[in-house]
């Protein structure tokens, strides 16, 4: 069993040439629909005076959502195919009266036909309005898409009350931190209010109303799960302290480009208004897919301001999302026992019991996220479509399906459709070294016949 796990771990991609033709198996696991696909955040940047601010909204867009030409240009340079992007992005004040509108615009290129239809390649943009005290709610709608019907995003209100004596002034930004040619930025995640799960680290930027540099405690809390959440495993509180600033704030950074998102921490003089900005640091790595709190307590009160942020796996593979087949999909690598006791409980249970399964598998881990059961379900995935006929259905529960979830993509596929049976002969030059031979039968079904 545990030269089967460790085969896990391997995705053979080089392919040799042979005299019938190369071959490789597609990717098709991306026919399914992982996401939204078109996602935006609004931010805002106070003002020098700190009566007034800047909202910016970012947005981007999946590959696939787009319409891609071939570029006739010779002189182009940027790309093999573009497609035209276009969103229109509307501030309404609180009575829905349209205060402000705008349309943004921009070509998006790719190198291959491939990344056209990407689900995970996104073009990012942005836009800005100016705004005095408020609530504002921002609507967008993409303009330029393969669907007849339009798609729109309506984001969750937008304030901005300096005069007020509330102590969260705007919602949190929350990002990836980062350096670039020495000025401290934030990677913004664009997902909705969301994180990501998969990066190491992540930070909140919160700006609150301080007339001086205040301490605060902070402390990082997992939400109960509700009903219709994929349970993970319990994970411990995160705290620490972290100090308001008064002399630091947020910039669209001139590093954005339709590749990223930045804001740009940037020292400017204290604002008359009673503004700091809180950087709190998200140690990712340790978090698992969930909802939770950040509470960010001023040092000897009870004065405390809360953040709710969820954290998704946007590309988790559909095979592990339900829960029945997540688990027969694993008997490949577990024998019956294993899966019998994985199916002793609750669907609560029983979900909490096969992430714990997988977390056993991979105790050299530095980070919760799992390569090795995301890289086989993955698989899973694919197998599903790419091995899939009338009379086999499920393509991963194949002959061919199991090999290729046991052990990847192989070094090189030959084809013989002279012999009195077509052959398909699959060759690893890695793990497992090895070449299985499937020969069709007269029902149209593969069966595995040789293994050298």
């Amino acid at each position: 069993m545990r030269s089967v796990i460790i085969a896990l771990c391997f995705i053979c991609a080089t392919l040799s040439a042979f005299a019938q033709g190369t071959q490789t198996i597609r990717n098709r696991s991306m026919l399914m629909e992982y996401g939204d696909r078109f996602y935006a955040d609004a931010y805002v940047v106070p003002n020098d005076t700190g009566d007034s601010a800047t909202v910016v909204v970012f947005f981007r867009i999946a590959n696939d959502m787009m319409s891609f030409v071939r570029v006739r240009d010779v002189s182009e340079v940027r790309g093999n195919y573009s497609a035209e992007m276009a969103v229109n992005v509307e501030l309404r004040d609180t009575l829905g009266v349209i205060r402000q509108r705008t349309k943004w615009s921009d070509t998006a290129f790719t190198n291959t036909f491939e990344e056209t239809n990407s689900k995970n390649a996104y073009h990012v943009g942005w836009t800005s309005f100016q705004i005095s005290q408020g609530t504002y709610v921002l609507g967008l709608e993409v303009l330029s898409q393969k669907e007849s019907n339009q798609k729109r995003i309506k984001l969750p209100p937008v304030s901005f009350m300096p005069r007020k004596a509330t102590r969260l002034l705007a919602p949190a930004a929350f990002g990836a931190p980062e350096s670039i040619n020495g000025v401290d930025v934030l990677r913004l995640f664009v997902f909705n209010s969301n994180l990501p799960f998969g990066p190491d680290k992540a930070q909140a930027l919160l700006l609150v109303a301080d007339s001086t540099e205040t301490r605060y405690i902070y402390r990082i809390h997992q939400l109960p799960w509700d009903n219709k959440e994929i349970r993970w495993w319990s994970v411990s509180d995160i705290e620490g302290r972290v100090q308001s600033q008064r002399d630091r704030f947020p910039r669209i950074s001139a590093a954005s480009s339709n590749e990223a998102a930045f804001l740009e921490m940037s020292d400017r003089a204290a604002p008359r208004r009673p503004i700091a900005s809180v950087e709190i640091p998200i140690p990712m790595a340790t978090l698992v897919p969930g909802r939770y709190q950040i509470d960010l307590v001023k040092a000897g009160t009870r004065d405390t301001i809360a953040v709710k942020f969820q954290i998704v796996w946007e590309m988790m593979p559909f095979s592990l999302r339900t829960l029945d087949y997540a688990i027969e999909s694993m008997q490949y690598i577990c024998s019956e026992e294993t899966l019998d006791s994985l199916t002793d409980g609750d669907a609560a249970q029983n979900r909490q019991a096969l992430m714990e399964w997988w977390r056993r598998q991979d105790q050299t881990a530095t980070t919760v996220y799992n390569e090795r059961m995301a890289e086989y379900y993955r698989r899973v995935d694919n197998a599903f479509f790419a091995f899939s006929t009338i009379n086999e259905p499920d393509g991963s529960r194949t002959e061919r399906g199991k090999v290729y979830v046991l052990y990847g993509q192989p070094s090189s596929i030959t084809k013989d459709l002279k012999a009195s049976s077509p052959r398909e002969i699959w060759k690893y030059t890695n793990v497992p070294k090895q070449t299985f031979t499937f020969e069709v039968n007269d029902r149209g079904v593969y069966r595995l016949v040789d293994v050298k």
